[in-house]
């Protein structure tokens, strides 16, 4: 890596072996740092730490901003999730890495008996930001634009696809339910 480049949020930038993260950057699961925003890396030898010079100020999460999420963790009280993306009022907020929960009371308006009958692991959700707080975030999927927007078989972990309300898989011939939202995308 040259001493100045263009970083996205993302980018890997180094190891947390080489460089110590800085200003503007994150360590991911695997030990990378990355850049949480736009804008100029910056290697100082000196300090062994790698910085990004933002380009534009990140907004951060609040009550609110729309999230979409990967389904890691389903527990009988609570979906762990990792944030993929979020914006609120059209504009981006940038959340690399982030982990939230959907606790049970904020799934449906409906009575959910089994949390595995509204989620799959994998499965991408659309969600919306209920309480958040620098120790924890939760997240709500009880309106009906919310919920999954991708899910995947639990048999064969091939993409189901939507067919009237019931989610089937075209490799196996799985049929599955899920909290799904007006916006899934295969149908």
């Amino acid at each position: 890596m040259s001493n100045k480049n263009i970083a996205v949020p993302g980018d890997f930038l180094s190891t947390e072996e080489e460089y110590i993260p800085g200003k503007n950057t994150y360590v991911s699961e695997e030990g990378d740092v990355c850049s949480d925003s736009l804008g100029k890396s910056e290697i100082d030898n000196t300090e062994k730490s790698v910085s990004v010079d933002s380009l534009k100020n990140v907004e951060m999460l609040d009550v609110g901003t729309t999230v979409y999420v990967k389904v890691s963790m389903i527990k009988p009280n609570s979906v762990f999730v990792e944030i993929i993306a979020a914006e609120k009022d059209g504009k981006k907020r940038v959340v690399p890495g982030a982990m939230a929960a959907i606790p049970v009371r904020n799934i449906s308006r409906d009575y959910v008996e089994k949390l595995g009958d509204f989620f799959g692991v994998g499965d991408i959700v659309k969600a919306k930001v209920s309480f958040y707080a620098p120790y924890g975030t939760d997240l709500t999927t009880s309106e009906h634009d919310l919920g999954v927007i991708k899910a995947f078989c639990k048999k064969c972990r091939k993409p189901l696809y939507l067919f009237g309300k019931q989610l089937k898989c075209r490799s196996c011939g799985s049929n599955e339910s899920r909290k799904i939202s007006n916006d899934y995308m295969l149908k």
